[in-house]
């Protein structure tokens, strides 16, 4: 049986059809754009009024606790209150998360809101 319609190849063209490849390591002008926007998020979430502390050159927040035994009253534990860090989630909240250690060494983390010196 001989065909009357021609043969094709694919890829003889040269053309290349379909979504093109990433560059791995360079991010997309949509990523970097994206994250301009939540930058901006997060520096407007403060511009009605400074966190509870002032951060250090780390970054970390300077709580008044800082160093002193307290109790997570969410988990009911108690340790030294080793870092308050800031959290920036998807939707640009800022979460302020204590992060404690207790004696047997394994630390753990609560909203700083659960916190309170211990007694």
């Amino acid at each position: 049986m001989d065909s009357s319609l021609p043969h094709r190849t694919p890829g003889a063209s040269g053309h290349e059809h379909g979504v093109p490849r990433p560059e791995y390591g360079i991010p997309s002008r949509e990523l970097r754009e994206r994250a301009a926007e939540g930058w901006e998020r997060f520096l407007d979430r403060f511009d009605d009024g400074e966190p509870d502390g002032e951060p250090d050159h780390a970054g970390y927040e300077r709580h008044p606790l800082l160093g002193r035994q307290v109790r997570d009253v969410a988990s009911q534990g108690e340790g030294e209150l080793m870092a308050v860090t800031h959290e920036v989630h998807d939707d640009g909240r800022v979460v302020r998360v204590a992060h404690i250690r207790p004696a047997s060494g394994v630390e753990w983390s609560t909203a700083v809101a659960n916190i309170q010196a211990a007694r």
